[in-house]
């Protein structure tokens, strides 16, 4: 139960939070040509949402507007006075954001969902009949119209609370139009003191929820179910139950995000295939130090086979198969051809897809195909590839009426194809050709779908400046998470990373202690197993690690940021302390500027598990030694390699978050010494060095924060992301100008 004092401060928070510098609706002309735009106004400003509000407009053109709507849009949010430039994503096939559009008024016709039907009769008196093209038989327009404001579309998930500069430039024959606009938009009291009730009473549940798959066609694995939802055989059952293909990946790892919607494709396309094959994936993230008998820690993403034969699994192909041309279809034919390969021993002798039969004439066909079968189909091929897929696709009938495979020089069915087998009442075979049109060609993979969440608790923002907590949350991760993976092997490994670490430890007191009491257990012991350092975690050591709790890495869902953000949170933090100690003269002195970076280095080559990530880390820093010759350059080199991390990633959907969008950092607003140029987006193309290593310094030295959060920082973090799915005014402005053009 809320108390009246909760309440109250609530009440503040939600004042705070929508607290916004435009209070009315602005609009400059940058270059139109035979349009004028005489009157234009919102109100309320900052549009309440969800809510309702009056548009008046009044519009001149030379001609009629008569065609399709071509347009370019940038857009720049604006939070606590810093300027977010708004990139461009691809979300279902289509451009979201600060995208050039050849089609606007088809895209707005889709997110508004207005025919000629429904078309609102405000507009409909003016010849508007919300249809593509536009066909507007008026020069003039002069319109007042009530609008009701619902909840935005998940494709415009990047619109929060906050200001926006939009810049809009659209054509339509001969006419163009350039307009400057400056709008706000806040939230409703109402709706976010429902959704403050909501967040209060369910935050654990939801972000429990968090780390579960929420696409439709891939069934999420998680420990609680695995045995219940793939059912190994016993030596007593006689049932076959479904080889599953899995796709193993961490919830943090960029690359396996790449490949996410690639396996929802397949999980798509073998929806049909649940007798046989399921199609499933599982977050090897979630794995405890003890509970290591389901993955296999050698890099991640992996696929792999679960063979109900056998109770096991095997490693569907090796990851250096994948490359920048790898496409959705090929995961689901390389996992095709490793089950044809040990479908024997991984499901059994009833499997569907059966070796190539050698029949010489119908008499031999008819000994081949057991007596009891009655129809039967016979497949000419010699790529077992389409074969495999025909029979995968026939799941629900191959099991009565079986299908076999000939080669295609064969002397029965001479060529590729398809033929329907009848055994009549005599036991003599008959043959009859059926259409095979389309199901030898290649299988091609449609991948546009990318899977969102759609939960409260999960849409919040970070704080602006790295904490305590973020790095103490890196810390707890690796030592929980990472480095137990792999010993005893790499026990020697661990203890130099943990020594590095504790050296430079930016963190809090109490991660410092349990670092020297954990290197102080080590270095009197001569190996280490998981299971051991699981037990002086839980039960011999006096120190308990803090929980993992993000801040500045606190992304828009649970997918983002996140252990990643904080792993390069504390790497920056730790160059910039060890550059302190040393402008400070308390280095001892057989330290190197190298010996930071390498140490980061081989902590990334033996524990950082997404495989790609780590190959494009070691071949990033390859030349550390010969481009590092002090601890400031350190600091420096570091940084120009995040920029150029976030530059590769920038256009991947799957790893960026939008709220926080990977422009090169520090951008002007947060250091307007550091950058001395930029582009017409306003981001960074060069920097002063000298005033960025000092703006790093200041940013990174977490030396003097306190680890303590108040309460109204939850808070307002929690509340304000509420309205990231909500409609913005954005989209009103979009269907101002799909009304104008």
């Amino acid at each position: 139960m809320l108390s009246n004092s909760s309440i109250i401060i609530f009440m503040c928070l939600i004042a705070y939070t929508c607290s916004q510098t435009y209070t009315s609706l602005g609009y400059a002309d940058c270059g139109s040509k035979n349009v004028q735009i005489r009157r234009l106004s919102y109100t309320p400003m900052p549009i309440i949402h969800p809510g309702t509000g009056k548009l008046s407009l009044a519009i001149s053109a030379t001609e009629n507007i008569r065609g399709v709507v071509k347009a370019n849009l940038t857009i720049i949010r604006i939070v606590s006075g810093i300027r977010l430039p708004i990139g461009c994503y691809v979300h279902n096939g289509a451009n979201v954001g600060s995208c050039s559009y050849n089609d606007l008024c088809t895209l707005l016709k889709n997110l508004i969902n207005h025919d000629k039907d429904t078309c609102p009769p405000h507009l409909a008196v003016h010849g508007i009949d919300c249809e593509c093209p536009l066909n507007i038989v008026t020069n003039d327009l002069d319109i007042d119209m009530d609008l009701t404001v619902p909840v935005a579309p998940d494709t415009l998930s990047w619109i929060s609370v906050g200001d926006f500069d939009v810049r809009l430039r659209a054509s339509i024959g001969s006419i163009s139009g350039c307009y400057d606009l400056k709008f706000a938009m806040l939230c409703s009291y109402f709706y976010l003191s429902i959704v403050f009730l909501v967040f209060s009473s369910s935050w654990t549940s939801h972000v429990a929820h968090g780390e579960e798959w929420s696409w439709s066609n891939t069934r999420h694995l998680i420990r609680s179910n695995w045995t219940s939802s793939l059912k190994a055989n016993t030596n007593t059952s006689k049932i076959n139950h479904s080889v599953w293909f899995i796709f193993y990946y961490l919830n943090y790892c960029s690359v396996c995000k790449k490949y996410q919607s690639y396996w929802e494709v397949t999980g798509e396309y073998a929806a049909g295939w649940s007798k046989y094959i399921k199609i499933g994936a599982y977050n090897c993230a979630s794995e405890s130090p003890t509970e290591n008998d389901i993955c296999h820690d050698k890099g991640y993403p992996q696929w792999r086979i679960y063979c109900p034969a056998t109770n096991s699994t095997q490693l569907t192909f090796d990851s250096g198969r994948r490359n920048a041309n790898t496409k959705p279809e090929d995961f689901l034919v390389w996992s095709l051809k490793k089950m044809n390969k040990i479908a024997h021993e991984c499901y059994g002798k009833s499997w569907p897809i059966r070796d190539v039969i050698q029949p010489r004439t119908i008499k031999d066909l008819n000994k081949i195909i057991p007596r009891r079968v009655k129809q039967f189909q016979l497949f000419a091929t010699d790529d077992i590839l389409p074969y495999s897929l025909y029979v995968l696709n026939n799941s629900k009938t191959v099991y009565r009426e079986p299908i076999y495979r000939l080669n295609t020089q064969n002397p029965i069915t001479p060529g590729t194809g398809i033929w329907k087998g009848m055994r009549n009442n005599d036991g003599q075979i008959t043959l009859e050709q059926i259409d095979s049109t389309n199901i030898v060609d290649k299988v091609v993979l449609n991948r546009n779908i990318i899977a969102a969440t759609d939960t409260y608790a999960e849409k919040r923002i970070g704080s602006l400046k790295p904490t305590l907590t973020d790095v103490d949350s890196a810390a707890t991760w690796m030592i929980k998470k990472d480095l137990h993976r792999k010993l005893p092997a790499t026990f020697e490994a661990v203890k130099a990373w943990l020594n590095v670490l504790h050296m430079y430890y930016p963190g809090s007191e109490t991660m410092n202690n349990f670092l020297s009491n954990l290197i102080e257990f080590m270095n009197n012991r001569t190996t280490l197993s998981s299971q051991e350092l699981k037990h002086y975690i839980n039960s011999i050591s006096t120190i308990k690690l803090p929980n993992i709790k993000y801040d500045h890495c606190n992304g828009s869902d649970s997918s983002k940021r996140g252990y990643p953000c904080s792993l390069w949170v504390l790497f920056h933090s730790m160059t910039v302390k060890q550059a302190i100690l040393a402008e400070n003269n308390k280095l001892p002195s057989n330290v190197q500027p190298t010996d930071m970076i390498i140490s980061i280095r081989e902590f990334i080559r033996n524990f950082f598990l997404c495989a790609e990530c780590v190959q494009h880390f070691l071949t990033g820093t390859e030349n550390a030694e010969n481009e590092i010759n002090s601890f400031r350059e350190n600091v420096l080199y570091l940084w120009r390699g995040h920029n150029r991390v976030n530059k590769a990633l920038r256009g991947e959907v799957e790893s960026n978050d939008p709220v926080w969008p990977k422009v090169p950092y520090p951008i002007k607003q947060q250091c307007g010494s550091c950058v001395l140029r930029v582009d017409e987006n306003g981001e960074a193309l060069e920097y002063d060095e000298n005033e960025t290593y000092n703006y790093l310094k200041d940013f990174y030295n977490l030396q003097n924060l306190s680890n303590q959060k108040t309460t109204a920082t939850k808070t307002n973090t929690a509340t304000q992301y509420q309205c990231n799915h909500l409609l913005s005014l954005l989209i009103l402005f979009l269907f101002m100008f799909y009304i104008i053009f």
